[in-house]
């Protein structure tokens, strides 16, 4: 089978590799689409110590082993790829993401093959779900970076009178628009130094599309020199967090999502941060219960988040996609896909 893997110069490498071989309390999955993650190519530059590609996977159950009940072949699944172990101090403290068994498990050899193989541990905490009928492979691999957006809202509410920023509308910015739009009635500032991207946030919805050099004043102008109530900084640039933290008012609250390279600092006086009382807070990946609020959001809202693929290649044109996805300014959700969808 043909397999996506980072090489020894952090290179995308496409290579044959066995179909794995599963036990008696796993599942083998023919992938059918995967949906590239700004992660996947930090992983291909060298800044993310995990070196599996492919996290939003979707596909048929190709085999079970004689121990699996709950699924058969044929079975049409999002696998989730990190299943915390809902037991230790930090899952009974809603930190799930931060179980010691999170990262732990995963998909092998990863999303971006024929087939994977998924572990029994995934399987027996609930982390794989079956499709609904009628949402296609396609639009269902956006369920994992949903369900990551749609943690992060949930740790921030947002209300209808709420101004809101999103800085960065590359792809998982552009979700935060579509998901936004769906749940709320708030005012969507969307920042981008890509005029396309701009664009295209104001087609899906976002009520104002500024660069990051007049981000602030215009979200001053916007609401009577008062700023942004809650901010989501879908990048992970120093300069896009520091756009994020000025564009908020006194007492507003800032979510990160994009993920920093190492050794990025704070772009900001913390003395001011301290004086307004800004709230700063990461959020990272997620666990079951935002995968299955994400599968409802996108099974009952296909064509808004249809509409944010772009780009759609077979598994031996990977590394044409990869290219896209890191210097296309004009692509937004980028697909890799096998057969029929």
């Amino acid at each position: 089978m043909k397999t996506c893997t980072v090489g020894n110069r952090n290179n995308l490498v496409i290579s044959e590799q066995e179909v794995p071989k599963i036990s008696d309390d796993e599942i083998l999955v023919e992938m059918r689409a995967c949906g590239i993650c700004g992660t996947d190519v930090e992983k291909i530059r060298g800044n993310y110590s995990s070196r599996i590609l492919g996290h939003e996977a979707v596909g048929i159950v190709a085999s079970t082993g004689k121990n699996v009940s709950n699924f058969k072949a044929g079975d049409r699944v999002f696998p989730h790829h990190h299943v915390p172990c809902y037991e230790c101090h930090y899952c009974m403290s809603g930190s799930e993401t931060m179980c010691p068994q999170f990262s732990k498990s995963n998909l092998d050899p990863g999303g971006l093959s024929e087939f994977f193989r998924v572990p029994a541990w995934n399987i027996k905490k609930g982390g794989v779900f079956r499709l609904p009928e009628g949402l296609g492979f396609r639009t269902a691999t956006m369920i994992e970076p949903l369900a990551c957006v749609l943690r992060g809202l949930g740790k921030i509410p947002v209300s209808g009178s709420d101004t809101v920023g999103i800085v960065g509308v590359g792809p998982v910015g552009m979700m935060h628009v579509t998901a936004l739009k769906i749940i709320s009635d708030c005012r969507i500032v969307a920042v981008d130094i890509s005029e396309d991207r701009l664009k295209f946030a104001s087609l899906i919805g976002a009520d104002m599309a500024v660069t990051p050099a007049d981000a602030v004043r215009e979200v001053e102008l916007a609401t009577g020199g008062i700023g942004a109530d809650v901010v989501f900084v879908a990048s992970g640039s120093s300069g896009a967090i520091g756009t994020g933290i000025k564009m908020l008012r006194k007492g507003g609250k800032m979510i990160q999502f994009g993920l920093p390279p190492p050794n990025t600092h704070l772009p900001a006086d913390y003395s001011e941060i301290f004086k307004r009382e800004i709230s700063i807070m990461p959020t990272y990946s997620a666990v079951e219960r935002e995968v299955a609020a994400a599968i409802e959001m996108i099974a009952s809202h296909q064509a808004e988040f249809s509409r944010l693929i772009s780009d759609v290649f077979g598994l031996e044109d990977a590394e044409k996609a990869f290219n896209i996805a890191e210097k296309g300014e004009a692509a937004r959700k980028i697909i890799i896909e096998r057969g029929e969808n």
